[in-house]
């Protein structure tokens, strides 16, 4: 075996977790969804086809494991939060952060994002985007989950 000088290092090739996508990718993400995320806040059937999607795609989850876990009950806040709504329930909500919710909620649904969700580490770019709007909207959110524990209390539920 002769040399030339040069790096004969081979490489393996190995599936690539994909890093955390970045601020700026989050915010483009995010813009390139609100007119979609818009017709949902006036189209409440639609809303409900959304959540009802959201909903099934959670079922194959282990809610403990992956970039998810550290965002899920969040995740399922959001459903709660969009649930009310279209069922007239809360309204006491901007409208602004009633679209990141549905922002939220469609880019989870999504397979095709920033990460494929088939390739490893897919959800890495699904839990950033809800960590953002969560930060978004954290009083909005908080406000709506009192609200949600107020109304358990007067219901004698807890």
């Amino acid at each position: 075996m002769t040399t030339t000088g040069k790096s004969t290092k081979q490489t393996k090739e190995t599936p690539v977790r994909k890093a955390k996508p970045t601020k700026k990718q989050i915010m483009a993400a995010i813009e390139k969804t609100k007119s979609k995320a818009e017709e949902y806040v006036h189209d409440h059937e639609k809303a409900k086809k959304l959540l009802d999607d959201a909903v099934k795609k959670t079922k194959s989850f282990d809610k403990a494991r992956g970039p998810l876990g550290e965002v899920w009950s969040y995740l399922t806040a959001l459903f709660r939060l969009l649930k009310a709504y279209i069922q007239k329930d809360y309204r006491d909500i901007p409208w602004g952060s009633m679209v990141l919710v549905i922002v939220a909620i469609i880019y989870f649904v999504s397979p095709a994002d920033l990460i494929p969700d088939i390739l490893p580490g897919g959800y890495i770019d699904d839990a950033a985007v809800i960590a953002f709007v969560v930060s978004q909207i954290k009083v909005d959110l908080d406000n709506f989950m009192t609200w949600e524990v107020s109304r358990s209390d007067d219901d004698g539920t807890i």
